[in-house]
């Protein structure tokens, strides 16, 4: 395909269009199967466009090859307007017969006629939702300062729609985010270093061999090349909620790495998470959306999943009921004094931590937080002597990585790919049954006694 025609830079209020507008693209760019996605849209949409014409007995004048050329520009420069829903509302077209035909004519290489058809056929068709496709805003001339306002077309919400079910609407579209080069032979197992007298940390390549619950990386990372991975959206509200508007882009921040790693910390042996692939960095919102080959997916996550590790470590038997809903205090604040004194040297830096975070989400807490300190390590008084040991926490995230690499070894023996998010698996959703036997398994063949709650 050729390069897009681009808007120009806005002129003021009387100009071509406003500053809301985007001016139809007169050609389509963008990857190969979003401009596959585009044609089989557009084909449809002709269709039944073709159809709800004829039921109301309105004559097409034009052919339905030249009706899908000018479909394919606006559904094109709409798909837009909803992508980048933080910059433009409309998208303007010329409904002068002169800008299409004259010899040097901005639109010379659409056909007037056909858009005009597109335009009225739009307009008067309704979509799913019982509501037109787009509502057209009339164009304004001025004779007296010989300038106004092209015509401007507003895609309905039901339209939208439409456009975000068929994934028309992307970040960065039409042509998605630009993928980093990412090295495929990195390292399977890694460890960070602190630098600079500590105050920069560094990740190397570890040197060993994959010990039995490792070697699952290599099979998995095989699995994970292949696996395309994309974003169905139900509506285009669900799809701007994905949006920054005020730094006009996605909250995904990248969609480059599909290759695992195990991290430790410091030493081998402490730590110990996987880390590498992008969808790892994906706002937890986001993905509920999430697609695997085609097809939607589930999240499934160990609840209360730092706690139960504790419990096991201690071996006893946690609280029954949710282990962090204590008394009338929210159980957030308590999932906080938990987070806060694991990763904490001493009962006075944990205390600190919390304080800090009170002060800055709620201030009027922060005389509190001793108190909740006090209250959420009493009702787990059976796990309290483990803290501040120092490699408490690293034991954590060991025990938690291991369990991790027997959930991925269990799925891949059975077929199934599946991605970790630390202590939750994503695995398409006809899979869950398989998904949940796995968690149990694996998290009980390092604790026998303890039966996890899945969520």
């Amino acid at each position: 395909m050729g390069q897009a025609e681009e808007p120009q830079a806005f002129p003021q209020i009387g100009g071509a269009y406003d500053s809301r507008s985007l001016l139809i693209y007169t050609q389509v760019e963008g990857t190969t199967t979003y401009q596959n996605r585009l044609d089989r849209f557009v084909t449809d949409l002709s269709k039944e466009l073709m159809q709800s014409a004829k039921n109301a007995g309105s004559e097409l004048k034009v052919k339905r090859i030249d009706l899908e050329k000018a479909l394919l520009c606006l559904v094109h420069s709409f798909a837009h307007v909803a992508s980048v829903d933080y910059q433009y509302d409309y998208v303007s077209v010329s409904l002068n017969k002169n800008d299409y035909d004259r010899a040097n004519a901005p639109f010379k290489s659409l056909s007037y006629p056909s858009i005009r058809a597109a335009i009225e056929l739009l307009t008067d068709c309704l979509c799913k939702g019982n509501e037109a496709y787009v509502v057209k805003k009339a164009g304004t001339y001025d004779n007296v300062i010989k300038s106004g306002l092209r015509t401007r077309l507003e895609p309905t919400a039901a339209f939208l729609n439409q456009l975000t079910q068929a994934q028309l609407v992307f970040w960065a579209h039409p042509k998605g985010f630009k993928k980093k080069n990412t090295k495929n032979d990195q390292s399977l197992l890694q460890l960070t270093v602190k630098t600079d007298n500590g105050k920069s940390k560094t990740v190397q390549a570890l040197s060993r061999d994959l010990n039995p619950d490792e070697v699952v990386l290599e099979l998995v990372n095989e699995k994970l090349k292949n696996l395309r991975i994309d974003f169905s959206f139900p509506d285009h509200a669900s799809y701007k909620q994905s949006l920054k508007h005020t730094a006009q882009t996605s909250k995904l921040r990248h969609m480059s790495g599909n290759q695992l790693s195990r991290r430790f910390t410091s030493r081998d042996g402490d730590g110990g998470r996987l880390y590498g692939h992008w969808v790892q960095q994906c706002p937890s919102g986001l993905r509920r959306y999430l697609t695997f080959n085609g097809k939607p997916t589930i999240e499934l996550d160990f609840s209360s999943m730092q706690l139960y590790l504790l419990y096991g470590m201690a071996e006893a038997q946690p609280p029954k009921g949710d282990l962090y809903s204590i008394g009338r205090i929210d159980r957030d604040w308590m999932k906080s004094v938990l987070t806060k004194s694991v990763g904490a040297e001493t009962r006075d830096e944990a205390i600190a931590a919390l304080r800090a975070e009170m002060k800055q989400a709620a201030s009027k807490l922060m005389k509190k937080a001793e108190t909740y300190f006090d209250v959420f390590w009493e009702h787990h008084s059976a796990v309290s002597n483990l803290l501040f040991k120092g490699q408490t926490w690293a034991r954590l995230q060991y025990l938690e990585s291991t369990i991790a690499l027997r959930v991925l070894m269990q799925t891949t023996e059975a077929g199934i790919t599946c991605i970790p998010v630390h202590d939750s698996f994503i695995v398409q959703s006809c899979h869950k049954s398989e998904l949940e036997t796995a968690m149990h398994q694996a998290f009980q063949s390092v604790f026998p006694d303890l039966k996890p709650i899945l969520k």
